[in-house]
């Protein structure tokens, strides 16, 4: 089996690629890598990066002049084969957004999964992570605090977080792509975790369900990544930010949010986001029209991976 999680930075993307890998291992599969089998890697993987085993995960870009294999802001080199590449990644990783050549790439995997957060705790997680050490060092900000970076680039990472999601959930069904949410695991691990065993047709016993979820919990995962992880939390939105930028996250990404089962103003209950039984396609497709995607992704985006 291989695997292609997708999913923009600072959205539980490290937290997704470290449950597929225990559960593979778990199971006893093959867990084989591309970037690990280039003459390169000896060299990439002397390199301090954001978390210990970056340099051996496959990154794919997916970009409508080709595909590209990428270590962080060290390494990027274009793939000329995407059949033996994905023979060779059992575990890739995207940060791209849809593209024209996405089903095309996306066929040579036999499971999509991607990981969805509220696009407010994941703004406010990208502008803390834009000052750790290994960010200045590889994706250096021009802002001088996260409060900065936050008041400068938040619109644009709630527009990207719509086209996103946006277009992934439009061609969910042909790109055979299942949903997980950073909340849900968060909250009720144990749920989601089954819903994700099943679309990958793998079966755990409990214990092996408890012993990945004791692995892959924030306070294990923290102490092997320190650089990397931070809070672990979700709802951050609600104190930390203002009454300003609450209502531009509802107007610009209220839809989508609404869709998914995000509370637009502070909820009263605690409510968990879902996949949406129906999606209004036509409206949604209406939505995405409105934004100029060259233009949010004109600048490169602080990327964790």
């Amino acid at each position: 089996m291989n695997i292609l999680q997708v999913s923009p930075p600072k959205a539980g993307s490290f937290w997704l690629h470290t449950i597929l890998k225990n559960i593979l291992e778990h199971k006893n599969l093959s867990v084989t890598s591309y970037i690990q089998q280039q003459p390169v890697f000896e060299r990439l993987k002397q390199k301090r990066l954001s978390f210990k085993e970056q340099a051996g995960v496959d990154m794919l870009d997916i970009e409508e002049e080709g595909n590209f294999s990428r270590v962080s802001s060290i390494f990027r080199e274009k793939i000329s084969d995407m059949a033996e590449y994905s023979s060779r990644a059992t575990l890739a990783w995207t940060h791209s957004t849809y593209c024209s050549k996405t089903p095309e790439v996306f066929q040579h995997f036999q499971k999509k999964v991607i990981v969805v957060r509220d696009p407010r705790d994941r703004a406010l997680s990208a502008a803390r992570f834009a000052f750790t050490s290994y960010m200045q060092e590889h994706y250096p900000s021009p802002y001088s605090s996260p409060d900065e970076f936050l008041d400068a680039e938040y619109e644009r990472l709630l527009e990207q977080w719509v086209w996103f999601y946006g277009n992934y959930l439009l061609h969910q069904k042909e790109l055979d792509l299942h949903f997980i949410f950073y909340e849900r695991l968060l909250k009720d691990f144990q749920k989601e975790l089954n819903d994700l065993l099943d679309y990958l047709q793998l079966s755990l016993t409990a214990s092996e369900k408890t012993e990945i979820e004791e692995a892959v919990s924030f306070s294990s995962m923290k102490e092997k990544s320190p650089r990397h992880l931070q809070k672990g939390k979700r709802r951050k939105w609600v104190d930390q930010l203002s009454e300003d930028q609450k209502k531009l996250a509802a107007e610009k990404a209220g839809f989508l949010m609404d869709l998914f089962g995000y509370p637009l103003s502070q909820p009263q209950q605690d409510t968990l986001p879902c996949f949406p039984k129906n999606v209004p396609e036509a409206r949604l497709l209406e939505r995405l029209q409105y934004i100029n995607w060259r233009e949010l992704y004109s600048k490169p985006e602080k990327a964790s991976g």
